[in-house]
This record gives C-alpha cells, sequence and structure tokens, in this order.
C-alpha cells in the first residue's frame, strides 16, 4: 500500500514600499515540536527586520 503524502501549499505575493515578496505556507500534521517551529519562525521574522 503507497501512501500519498499530501501537503498543502499556499503562495502569496505581497508588495511592500515597491517591493515584492513571496510567502509560501504549508500545512503539515504531526508536528513534533510546535515550539521549536516557533523559535525558528521567530528568530527567521527578526533576522529579516534587521
Amino acid at each position: 500500500m503507497v501512501q500519498e503524502d499530501k501537503k498543502e501549499e499556499n503562495t502569496t505575493i505581497y508588495e511592500i514600499d515597491n517591493k515584492k515578496y513571496t510567502v509560501i505556507t504549508r500545512c503539515v500534521e504531526d508536528v513534533q515540536n510546535i515550539d521549536n517551529l516557533y523559535n525558528v519562525i521567530c528568530k527567521y521574522a527578526i533576522s529579516q527586520i534587521n
């Protein structure tokens, strides 16, 4: 039996100050550690602000 790995993916383009940003979001199941995911997202956002 072959199980398909379905992941929902959405792509959105935002324009801020005449610059275009592409944001890709994916919905996954069975996240192992939500705290680690939160930390990675926060660190990425802070690095983009700096």
